[in-house]
């Protein structure tokens, strides 16, 4: 699906709002159309390039809205949900989970790092095709994302 985004090609230059392709949602992974979005110190460190981070990229790391579809498998949550995204999620298996450091999770803090997804793909794409990378595992400086199930935190629904 098309998609609007604010994409940072390069350190110290502003965000562009540009038209992306975002993928459906594969194995485990939720698309959700955005509602509300913050904006953090974190994403100015990625303007400013005192975080590193592969370019170009959608930041946005806190953000909320309505679930729209899922991907096989996903099981916790379903479509018209309202949902709070989670740029920390927790596998819940690993050796840190098992010793109550989520935050930690040797699952997800890689791909997170990475701007990519569990399988070591981007969903969001330029007009070209090239691939645009997603902040902490969210880019929720876009008007949809896709992420994985672990960053749905389910809530009751928003008012209008």
């Amino acid at each position: 699906m098309q998609i609007q985004a604010a994409v940072l090609y390069t350190p110290n230059t502003p965000f562009i709002l540009e038209t992306l392709t975002l993928d459906d949602p594969r194995a485990g992974e939720v698309r959700v159309k955005i509602a509300a979005c913050g904006v953090c110190h974190s994403d100015y460190h990625l303007v400013t390039g005192t975080t590193r981070h592969p370019l170009p990229v959608v930041c946005g790391h806190e953000g909320a809205g309505v679930v729209e579809a899922v991907g096989e498998g996903v099981t916790r949550i379903q479509p018209g949900d309202h949902v709070i995204l989670n740029w920390a999620p927790a596998c819940g298996d690993c050796w840190y989970c098992r010793h109550d450091k989520p935050n930690l999770c040797a699952t997800f803090t890689d791909p997170i790092w990475a701007g990519v997804m569990l399988d070591g793909t981007t969903r969001l794409h330029l007009p070209n095709g090239d691939l645009v990378y997603a902040y902490c595992g969210l880019a929720s400086f876009a008007d949809h994302v896709v992420v994985p199930e672990q960053s749905c935190i389910p809530i009751a629904a928003m008012s209008r």
